[in-house]
């Protein structure tokens, strides 16, 4: 395994190449600290290693979401001046 998280190679691969924006908010991915790549377990649940519980969101959309639901973070003002919606997702 590559990284910290315990995903397996073959599967932060496979994410890797699905994710290459934010999930959430469709940032193109860069160096910035908060356009920055980060893991997400979007269920919260870090044991539920699987293909649609995790992705790659920008470190600004990561930090919003923290512990909270999908469904209590799509109603939070973040996603509602971001435009982000469950349709709006990409996973």
């Amino acid at each position: 395994m590559s990284n910290d998280w315990g995903i397996p190679d073959w599967l932060e691969q496979k994410v890797r190449k699905r994710d290459t924006r934010c999930v959430y908010c469709h940032k193109i991915f860069n160096n910035s600290s908060k356009d920055r790549a980060t893991w997400e377990h979007v269920d919260n649940n870090s044991k539920n290693i699987t293909e649609s519980n995790i992705a790659l969101c920008c470190a600004s959309c990561n930090s919003s979401k923290s512990a909270k639901s999908l469904e209590a973070w799509l109603k939070s003002d973040y996603c509602k001046n971001r435009g982000i919606t469950k349709s709006s997702i990409s996973i």
